[in-house]
């Protein structure tokens, strides 16, 4: 016996749905802040970085910074009617917060060779709380004396590793710096995102349909 004709569609639909039942939240800053905070939105993306002229920058270091950049409201943003309710919901489900940071090598003293951090911390309502990650823009943490080049590093974590914990009720997301006190670097952030990741079960339906759908076409 065949299977019913619409089978694939069912099966493909239902999976789309599943993929989709949460919204992405993207900021690319492409007209202004978008909400972020303790930073300065900038017109024109820094020499070296290809991203949208609209990066977004972050704080001059000297010494140990660190500032709330977003807290996500109970309004529209990053693609959402409201912000807050589809962060707490991707943050509840198998979902991954990712961006872009750049360290401006120009901006570094002149003739000055020294170390450098950049940090990321979550923070939520839960028994985590604080979570903080240090020193993850470069392994060795060091720029070379007169070094122009813009420093560019992809992030990518899990809720769960900035310290969200299923039930939370809030969440906010730091970022900060550590330098000699006189070693000043300008950071860049840019393609904020926070994205659900398919269930095993969902990418398993997928790959049934596809796998029915090359069935089906043998037989017809």
């Amino acid at each position: 016996m065949k299977p019913p004709r619409n089978l694939i569609a069912v099966i493909a639909a239902g999976s789309l749905v599943a993929v989709s039942a949460h919204a992405d939240l993207t900021y690319t800053f492409a007209t202004d802040a978008e909400g972020f905070q303790g930073v300065t939105w900038q017109s024109a993306s820094p020499t070296g970085w290809a991203g949208l002229p609209a990066v977004k920058q972050n704080h001059t270091a000297g010494g140990w910074q660190m500032v709330m950049t977003k807290e996500f409201a109970w309004a529209a943003g990053g693609g959402s009617a409201n912000q807050q309710l589809e962060m707490q919901a991707l943050a509840n489900g198998n979902s991954r917060i990712s961006f872009d940071v750049m360290a401006d090598g120009s901006s570094f003293p002149a003739a000055a060779a020294n170390w450098f951090q950049f940090n990321i911390a979550g923070n939520s309502d839960g028994s985590t709380g604080w979570t903080q990650l240090g020193n993850i823009f470069t392994v060795s943490g060091w720029h070379n004396a007169d070094d122009p080049a813009l420093l560019s590093m992809h992030l990518d974590y899990s809720f769960a590793q900035l310290g969200w914990q299923p039930g939370d009720t809030w969440f906010q997301l730091h970022t900060g710096a550590n330098s000699d006190a006189a070693f000043t670097v300008n950071f860049f952030l840019d393609n904020v995102t926070l994205y659900a990741v398919p269930e095993p079960t969902v990418l398993s339906l997928i790959a049934l349909g596809a796998g029915m759908f090359l069935a089906r076409r043998k037989l017809v």
